[in-house]
């Protein structure tokens, strides 16, 4: 499945507890809209997120901004920049509210150092992640629109509020409210959502999570 190392990641920080104290990693917390990383910026933290929901956005030289992708818990963020030395290679950006294990550079390079599965697991997230973005990469535009709208549509149907406008998930995706809604009328025929005019107003997570399996599966 293509959130395993997510998973994974989220299980070692789960039975590691005492590593967060020795290498001084500290909780955090960030609201919706809130920019973590910034691209081109010199590496200042790297990030495991906890809960919610980010955006990776890459501007190009012509100041045109592209979303990369939408990703949630157990994501490691700025990791490749850190081990790199590296600017950071696009902007991160909250769309819900979300919570962080927050590590130095520094420090991030020292725990890989000396705790081998933690390294092993940081570099097999990364291979994960290079070939789940060549993968992606093969299939068409619209699609991978598709499978972030799931995952942003499950991270939403988790939070209390669900009243969600087609422009806060338009926006999430990096698209149009025009190119939401081809997406949208097909999730709604399949009843795994209901719109009422501009807002989302129901979302069944049981066939939702049952279509986000279905299309990782057809992409393995």
């Amino acid at each position: 499945m293509l959130t395993e190392y997510r998973a994974e990641v989220m299980r070692f920080v789960d039975t590691h507890q005492h590593l967060l104290e020795k290498y001084g990693i500290s909780f955090v917390q960030y609201g919706p809209h809130q920019k973590l990383l910034q691209q081109a910026a010199a590496p200042r933290s790297v990030f495991i997120l906890s809960s919610g929901l980010v955006k990776v956005v890459r501007t190009t030289s012509l100041g045109q901004a592209f979303t990369l992708g939408v990703f949630d818990r157990g994501e490691v963020l700025g990791d490749v920049e850190a081990i790199m030395s590296m600017p950071y290679f696009g902007t991160v950006e909250t769309v819900t509210d979300c919570t962080f294990w927050e590590i130095a550079p520094e420090q991030f390079l020292k725990m890989l150092a000396q705790e081998p599965d933690l390294n092993l697991l940081i570099h097999r997230a990364m291979i994960s992640r290079l070939l789940n973005t060549s993968e992606k990469a093969a299939i068409q535009g619209t699609n991978k629109l598709f499978y972030s709208l799931l995952i942003v549509l499950r991270e939403f149907s988790r939070l209390n509020e669900l009243q969600i406008s087609k422009s806060l998930v338009a926006d999430a995706l990096g698209t149009s409210v025009r190119n939401l809604n081809r997406l949208l009328v097909e999730l709604e025929e399949e009843k795994i959502i209901k719109i009422q005019q501009t807002i989302i107003a129901d979302i069944n997570l049981q066939l939702l999570q049952q279509k986000i399996h279905a299309y990782e599966n057809s992409i393995q």
